[in-house]
């Protein structure tokens, strides 16, 4: 009976830990999830070296630990170890206007009505509640669009 009571607990232990990192903001979550992956990756490195095995543990643990040394200093480095523009809001990479045009797959002589239909034709394709879509994708059009808008605003 212990066994059972135990593997009920532990299933509502772990029903409870998914319920909470689903409440999540996604930065949060991913920030937790690379301490989490780190974290193990340094497990395994150290047990499999333990074990007897360091030529297999060693590379596994290192790897770990630049993970983990990469996830607490926060690197602003995006692709291509290149050092991203920040907008005013920390964390957040306001995309260049030709990024924005490249986005939404228009050229620069593009008036408000193709920004428009550009927009609307993404957002149909690439909106959460489609199955194709995400809220990273949503945003960026979305952040493309207002960028491109303001640049057509101010010419």
């Amino acid at each position: 009976m212990t066994a059972l009571s135990f593997g009920l607990l532990a299933f509502l232990g772990f029903l409870g830990a998914a319920w909470w990192f689903s409440r999540m903001k996604t930065e949060k979550a991913a920030k937790m999830v690379r301490y989490l992956l780190a974290g193990g990756a340094v497990t395994a490195g150290v047990l499999l070296s333990l074990r007897g095995a360091p030529v297999l543990g060693g590379p596994i643990g290192l790897m770990g630990l630049g993970m983990l040394t990469q996830a607490l200093r926060g690197s602003r480095r995006g692709a291509g170890g290149q050092e991203q523009r920040r907008t005013s809001s920390p964390g957040r990479v306001r995309m260049s206007l030709d990024e924005a045009f490249e986005t939404l797959g228009l050229d620069r002589s593009a008036n408000e009505d193709d920004v428009v239909a550009a927009h609307r034709r993404l957002m149909k394709k690439l909106h959460p509640d489609t199955g194709e879509g995400s809220p990273a994708l949503a945003r960026q059009v979305q952040e493309a669009k207002e960028i491109v808008m303001e640049f057509l605003r101010n010419r």
